[in-house]
């Protein structure tokens, strides 16, 4: 029995000694593999910010269209008066964007009290809103909008429109 009690208690202790050695050395091995990561990350980010600081803000109503409709990914854009008045475009059918963006604003305002609407359709979608009381933006896109991000084009574009005009 005391043989027993004996390798019981040798058995544990070598196996505890064990276990705590692998687990400093793996700590070890982390605390020497996280300092390049952060590194890299660091880097990364520095190289992110770098390049969003580089993209100018436009100077025109032109570079206007290009730029949010980059920065948006969005593949046609016109902005235009609510009495379907072009202002700026980059779209094929700049006629027919001014005839309908002011009609889908107005149903959008009388229907669901919102000065936005997304309509859907296949691949491509047609994204409406009300910039401002002056402005409506008609652009045509390919992939889905949340309401933050079309928050965030709302605001954007408004605030360049009032550092440009």
């Amino acid at each position: 029995m005391i043989y027993e009690t004996l390798a019981v208690v040798a058995g544990f202790s070598i196996g505890f000694v064990a276990t705590w050695k692998f687990v400093e050395i793996g700590i070890k091995k982390e605390t020497r593999e996280e300092t390049p990561r952060v590194a890299k990350i660091t880097e990364i980010t520095e190289r992110v910010e770098k390049t969003s600081e580089q993209i100018k803000k436009p100077e025109n109503l032109d570079e206007l269209i290009k730029y949010i409709s980059t920065k948006f990914m969005l593949a046609e854009v016109t902005l235009l008066t609510p009495e379907g008045l072009p202002i700026a475009s980059n779209s094929s059918t700049v006629d027919e964007d001014t005839a309908t963006a002011p009609e889908i604003i107005k149903i959008a305002n009388a229907l669901l009290r919102s000065d936005r609407i997304v309509i859907g359709g296949g691949e491509n979608r047609i994204l409406a809103i009300q910039i401002s009381p002056d402005v409506i933006l008609y652009a045509k896109v390919t992939r889905e909008f949340s309401r933050a991000e079309i928050e965030k084009l709302k605001i954007e574009v408004n605030s360049l429109l009032e550092g440009l005009l």
